[in-house]
């Protein structure tokens, strides 16, 4: 072989040997995959006993409560007359669904119970819907009977609702259809196993990738009576009404209602999310009895091959095994076989494994048949969290048909304690269903989470929100309770904000301690909810005051505690240095005997600083501007963040502006008077020819400029007259005629600005209404020094281009009041107040934009890893929904009715909008059935309000009748909102008068 040949051989064995390398990778990577761990971080449930969620279920289990009791109605000994049932499953809120009654009352009760749930387990994991909207999340419900199909046929009710209501696929199909998910969608019925199944077949999907987080459980209804009949025939229930799981007593079940629903992700992905987690899934598996004694026989031999295999996909030796909660049906053949699997494998473990407890769910709450693995699965996980196993009820001797002799199995009358240890703690859960399919999940302690951050101190942002101001009153009742149980504030807030859905109705406070923010939320409910927010979060305009809101210590207390704030401080600082000696940190810091904050030359820059660095805070909140105003100097600030002016550039105006009005003459005064701009001229007379207009701040309120002695004889003339005023104290004329030899100067020094296109509009308090960027020129900011303040002909401008909310910044709060006196108090929201705490102050004017619709982004103010923590769930505002529900007192439609174009006619338009909009919300509410067209929202969604597409093509029909056009068959799907709507139909009639004439 010459020296070539060893090349080429090394060189394909090197490529050979990288190959190898990579397959071995990739061979552990579909290895780990195939086995990945899946955690458990949230879960749902509605179980007999008033257990409406996972921790009273705890507490149900935790004192042994017997939750089987005598339906209402029925004659005591009736087979089917005891069971464990839910109290009621005749309501429900359909309109926080978007369901319309009339569907609603069609819809089966179970798969209303899987929509409350599965959101209430999303709740509880800390996941936001919103976000799951085309994601690759499934939902695997368990679901068998179909006793409300039963009632509909046998009372007659069928409806084109009835379908879609009752077939179990659309239980799984609607929650995915409701939220907007994309990963599978599947109902799953192996009959007392489906819910169990449904777990198996997430975790399945979710290793593969095939999902990346999954909703499973099942739920059941106890509902017709030929159900329990048949049952009744095959011998499996309990006579005398008790789940006596592997007494001697033992006599079959008794059924029971539940639904529960567990959310599931890859523990990797929950482990890097920060999600909590709440115990793991090691391993799954499944199988069938096969050919046993009977169709609906257990097979001890199959029970045994599933047991096994779970246990190989968990990767867990039998020995691990310290808890299994069992299918424990306590009937004379499931039980004996049961144990008999069960020993045969785990019996033969070492002897100082230790036992093996067994439990069995059904003793509290019957059997819940196809809610029955979830059921026990998240008794199981609470068991895990608690460290303990609650006791089984009914059982004092052992069936003499099983020995425990030789095995590790406990049957516990009593709670066990069950610690962490050296050894993770893992449960087995078992679940058989009637025709033969058999399931198995093993489940583990949640790994030790890291090490969570210290206690946060200092106040902190709590909001609320609901799709109904009764519903939002309810849960803000339960916050204040929870609240006052203790716990983190800075957790609990965490999780309400980052982790929660936020809806129209809220309300948010901002306290330093549980019982502070608690009582904040008790004088809310007390004092009412307010109205509910636009269907479109607000527009935000930030409003930058001008000199005279400075005040000695001002942001002191943020420049402590808020990096942000500091750095933009510094940032600002580094730039005025090279126009200035002064410091803006230093005249900040300065007491009271040294501060210099009321010189123009020393205020203007340091104001202008302060500014930069509250939007800078803000904008770490994702709270950004969509326009801006500027009072006086405050104009620059504005500049700047609406991305006209660069820092530094505006920083080399705001300084050179501030040195020259300091040299200017100051021997001026000027005075705030609260009267209209029209009713000035007789006053300024009074004074001498220098006093003009400096600011005309709200349509009752105008600022006065002009030589000292001139303004104090217009000051006489108003307290001769008994009219408002208050000077503002300065020793210069600004704005006035006075202004005009600073600004020529000024108008030198500028030459030319580096001004350019802007990122968000800009309304000039020079002239009274929106500027391009470009036009920020020298000439501009001449003009801003001596010409008067429009600022109210500004605000103005801004609300008629749709800016509703006003957020003034500002170290103290001086022009709020005048946006309020302009558009009504609640669109002024200020950021600081003289002397008051100032973190605080912020989160404050961040709760108030928030109660307002803004959408605050809380996973940034929050941005530190913190932990999940429970909280209360939603408050439903549940209606009856049943099949005899009556047709609800709504107007019907007439399809006869008498076109309306003519009533039209003559009408301003305003006026022919508002007609045409009652109408289009008229037939919508008797559409779905709702009392009155004011219950419709005129920005609500069709979608969101329950009109489907059947509703969608009668609307057309009804609308076209009315009108006596030719309306597409898309119209409510193009046109999504009443008003939407209304406004094609407006066009539309218009163009045809205009035709016909």
């Amino acid at each position: 072989m010459n020296d070539a040949d060893e090349q080429r051989y090394r060189t394909q064995l090197v490529k050979a040997a990288s190959a190898l390398r990579t397959m071995e990778a990739e061979l552990a990577r579909l290895r780990r995959q195939h086995s990945e761990p899946i955690a458990v971080i949230g879960m749902g449930c509605r179980f007999p006993g008033d257990a409406d969620d996972p921790e009273e279920f705890w507490s149900l289990l935790r004192d042994g409560v017997d939750t089987v009791s005598e339906r209402p109605g029925r004659t005591a000994g009736d087979q089917g007359a005891t069971g464990a049932f839910l109290a009621a499953v005749d309501g429900f809120d359909g309109a926080f669904f978007g369901i319309s009654p009339q569907e609603a009352d069609a819809l089966d009760p179970q798969h209303r119970l899987l929509l409350e749930v599965g959101w209430e387990a999303l709740e509880d994991a800390g996941v936001v819907t919103e976000r799951l909207a085309g994601s690759r999340t499934g939902v695997f419900t368990g679901l068998s009977g179909n006793d409300y199909l039963l009632l509909s046929a046998r009372s007659g009710a069928m409806s084109g609702y009835t379908g879609t209501g009752t077939a179990h696929s659309f239980g799984a199909g609607r929650l995915s259809y409701l939220l907007g998910l994309r990963g599978p969608s599947l109902a799953v019925d192996t009959a007392c196993s489906s819910s169990l199944v449904a777990v198996h077949l997430a975790i399945r999907s979710l290793r593969s990738g095939e999902c990346s987080l999954a909703l499973a459980g099942g739920v059941n209804l106890v509902l017709d009576e030929s159900v329990t009949e048949m049952i009744t025939d095959l011998q499996a229930l309990s006579p005398d009404g008790r789940c006596r799981s592997f007494d001697a007593r033992a006599n079959g079940f008794v059924r029971g209602e539940g639904c529960g629903i567990v959310v599931l992700k890859r523990l990797s992905d929950a482990l890097t999310d920060g999600d909590r987690v709440l115990a793991v899934l090691r391993g799954s598996a499944m199988n069938s009895d096969g050919r046993s004694a009977g169709l609906t026989a257990p097979n001890p031999v199959a029970q045994q091959d599933m047991l096994r295999q779970a246990l190989a996909d968990a990767q867990v030796a039998p020995s691990a095994i310290g808890y299994i909660e069992t299918h424990g049906t306590g009937t004379a053949l499931g039980d004996p076989v049961e144990i008999e699997a069960l020993a045969e494998v785990f019996g033969g473990r070492e002897p100082d494994s230790g036992r093996c407890v067994l439990g069995a769910v059904k003793t509290n709450i019957g059997h819940l048949e196809a809610a029955a693995g979830i059921a026990g699965l998240i008794k199981t996980v609470q068991a895990l969290r608690h460290g303990e196993i609650p006791r089984n009820l009914h059982f004092s001797t052992l069936n003499p048909r099983i020995s425990l002799t030789g095995t590790p199995f406990v049957i516990p009358t009593a709670s066990v304690a069950w610690p962490e240890g050296e050894k993770p703690r893992i449960a087995g859960v078992s679940s058989f269903g009637m025709s033969g399919t058999n399931a198995h999940v093993v489940v583990a302690e949640a790994p030790t989470p890291v090490e969570r951050v210290q206690p946060s101190e200092g106040p902190v942002l709590l909001p609320v929100s609901a799709r109904s101001p009764a519903a939002l009153a309810e849960l803000a009742t339960a916050y204040a309770d929870r609240l006052r149980r203790g716990g983190d504030l800075h957790d609990i807030a965490y999780s309400a904000g980052a982790r929660r859905d936020h809806h129209q109705f809220r309300t948010a406070v901002v306290g330093t301690s549980g019982l502070e923010s608690a009582e904040q939320l008790d004088t809310f409910v007390r004092g009412g909810v307010p109205s509910p927010r636009a269907a479109v979060p607000p527009r935000l305009t930030y409003v930058f005051c001008g000199q005279g809101a400075q005040w000695i210590g001002m942001c002191r207390e943020l420049q402590a505690s808020v990096p942000v704030f500091r750095a933009a401080l510094e940032e600002c600082e580094r730039l005025i240095a090279r126009h200035t000696s002064i410091s803006v940190l230093a005249e900040l810091a300065a007491p009271e005997a040294e501060s210099r904050l009321d010189r123009t030359e020393i205020a203007q820059p340091v104001l202008f600083a302060c500014q930069i660095a509250l939007t800078a805070l803000l904008s770490s909140w994702g709270i950004r501007p969509d326009a801006v105003i500027g009072h006086s100097v405050g104009e620059l600030a504005a500049a700047h963040v609406a991305g006209a002016l660069s820092l530094a550039e505006a920083i080399r105006i705001v300084v050179a502006r501030a040195r020259t009005m300091e040299r200017a003459d100051s021997s001026g005064a000027m005075v705030a008077v609260a009267l209209p701009p029209d009713e000035l001229a007789t006053v300024i007379d009074a004074g001498g020819t220098s006093v003009a207009v400096a600011a005309i701040n709200d349509n009752n309120s105008v600022v006065l400029s002009g030589r000292a002695d001139d303004v104090n004889a217009t000051v006489d003339e108003l307290r001769r007259r008994g009219i408002r005023h208050r000077w503002i104290p300065v020793g210069y004329a600004f704005h006035s005629p006075s202004t005009a030899p600073p600004a020529a100067e000024l108008a030198k020094e500028f030459a030319v600005v580096e001004c350019g296109p802007t990122g968000c509009p800009i309304y000039s308090s020079v002239r009274g209404d929106r500027v391009a960027g470009e036009e920020l020129t020298a000439a501009y900011w001449t003009d801003n020094v001596r010409h008067p303040v429009r600022f109210a002909a500004a605000v103005h401008a801004a609300a008629r281009d749709g800016q509703q909310i006003f957020l003034e910044i500002a170290p103290h709060s001086v022009l709020s009041g005048h946006i309020a006196q302009c558009l009504g108090a609640p669109a002024a929201v200020p950021t600081l107040r003289r002397k008051r705490p100032e973190l605080r102050s912020m989160l404050e004017a961040t709760a108030a934009l928030y109660i307002a619709g803004y959408p605050v982004d809380f996973a940034r103010l929050y941005p530190e890893p913190r932990p999940v923590v429970s909280l209360p769930h939603y408050r439903w505002q549940r209606t009856r929904h049943w099949l005899d529900t009556p047709v609800r007192p709504t107007e019907q439609i007439n399809p006869a009715r008498a076109r309306w174009t003519d009533e039209l006619t003559g009408l301003p338009a305003d006026d022919r909008a508002c007609v045409i909009e009652a109408a289009v919300r008229s037939d919508v509410a008797t559409l779905l059935q709702l009392p009155s067209a004011s219950d419709v929202p005129v920005d609500g969604k069709f979608m969101d309000l329950g009109l489907d597409s059947l509703m969608a093509v009668q609307l057309r029909h009804e609308l076209a009748a009315r009108t006596g056009l030719a309306l597409p068959a898309t119209l409510a799907f193009e046109h999504t909102t009443p008003r939407a709507v209304a406004r094609y139909l407006s066009q539309v009639l218009a163009e045809d008068s205009e035709d016909s004439l």
